[in-house]
């Protein structure tokens, strides 16, 4: 498995259990997966402009959607490993289900720079 590939199931990890646990004293594990201008972007909505953000941004997401689980369907290297694409799918409690297509980008394959995410709502099931 390569750094940037890596990196990504690490990023997928963390966001799987920040949707499960909440409340949890993320810092220590943000600033080794991260680097600190990281940014985030979410359907091309810059959400996050540094890592010591990317915590609060979180935190309010979750009081929006409610706790969530994640099931990763590929984490796929670019040949020159600097950047992978995820594909996963977000279930979350009060908002529904999302398909996740994210980009993640690392130039030096130690933390992650950007991650540009495409949030697809999946049709919910009529009452």
């Amino acid at each position: 498995m390569t750094c940037v590939s890596l990196l990504g199931h690490g990023y997928n990890a963390l966001q799987a259990r920040m949707g499960k646990e909440g409340g949890q004293e993320w810092q220590e594990e943000v600033s080794l997966l991260f680097a600190p201008s990281f940014k985030k972007i979410a359907n091309g909505e810059v959400l996050v402009a540094k890592a010591s953000d990317l915590i609060s941004q979180i935190d309010q997401c979750r009081a929006l959607t409610g706790p969530w689980t994640l099931e990763v369907i590929y984490v796929i290297p670019a040949k020159d490993n600097t950047s992978c694409t995820i594909r996963y799918v977000l279930r979350s409690e009060k908002a529904g289900d999302f398909d996740v297509i994210a980009l993640l980008k690392s130039q030096n394959g130690t933390h992650i720079d950007q991650i540009d995410e495409v949030y697809y709502q999946l049709e919910m099931d009529a009452a």
